[in-house]
């Protein structure tokens, strides 16, 4: 059994990360303990183990609110997603057994026969960002997925940020992007699947920098 603390923490942890708590909100303690029916200690325990993970931050005087995203953060998970991602995905492409990214080719050109008309919304990609985790899990490196999944609720915390703001145009972008990757992992090309990794993840990082 999960303690109330535990409980408490993977509900507000939830909602930072989906930006249900956007950045910025007051966290006010009294107003949570009545929401998920709990007294104030585990609220305060449950804040203090999002304070060290950086999702809440505590202001002298003031409380405590859910931390903002910072260019500072962005520029910095995008650096190590280059870090990773660009090497695994080269990896990826020397891989004989490419079932899964095949399969996932033909789910991302599903999705772009989608995006026409009054079809270009957001509903329409949401599953498709998973391609970086499907590369990423296909090298079959159990640490580097791992070490991926510690900074997996970052980047999703980003996108769903800022996902809403992109435009129509930029989804078909990301799609192509993405076909672009796939293709030259499928291809075997381990050089230009790198290549079109970083230009993706350049495209993003400039996209969303503007954003903010």
């Amino acid at each position: 059994m999960k303690s109330k603390k535990e409980l408490v923490y993977e509900k507000l942890r939830e909602q930072i990360i989906d930006c249900s708590l956007s950045p910025g909100m007051p966290i006010n303690e009294a107003d949570f303990a009545e929401r998920f029916g709990v007294s104030k200690t585990p609220i305060r325990e449950a804040i203090r183990q999002l304070e060290r993970e950086g999702l809440v931050d505590s202001i002298p005087g003031r409380g405590s609110i859910i931390s903002y995203i910072s260019s500072g953060d962005i520029f910095e998970i995008f650096e190590i997603r280059e870090i990773i991602e660009c090497g695994a995905t080269r990896r990826a492409a020397k891989l004989a057994n490419k079932e899964k990214l095949i399969r996932k080719k033909e789910e991302l050109e599903e999705v772009k026969k989608r995006l026409s008309g009054d079809e270009k919304d957001s509903a329409n990609w949401e599953g498709c960002n998973d391609i970086h985790l499907v590369i990423i899990d296909s090298v079959g490196n159990k640490k580097l997925s791992r070490m991926y999944g510690e900074i997996l609720d970052t980047i999703e915390r980003i996108r769903n940020n800022f996902g809403h703001r992109f435009s129509g145009r930029r989804l078909e972008h990301i799609i192509d992007e993405h076909l672009a990757i796939i293709n030259a992992i499928i291809d075997g090309d381990g050089g230009n699947a790198q290549k079109m990794m970083r230009k993706h993840l350049g495209n993003a990082y400039t996209y969303i920098n503007n954003l903010t």
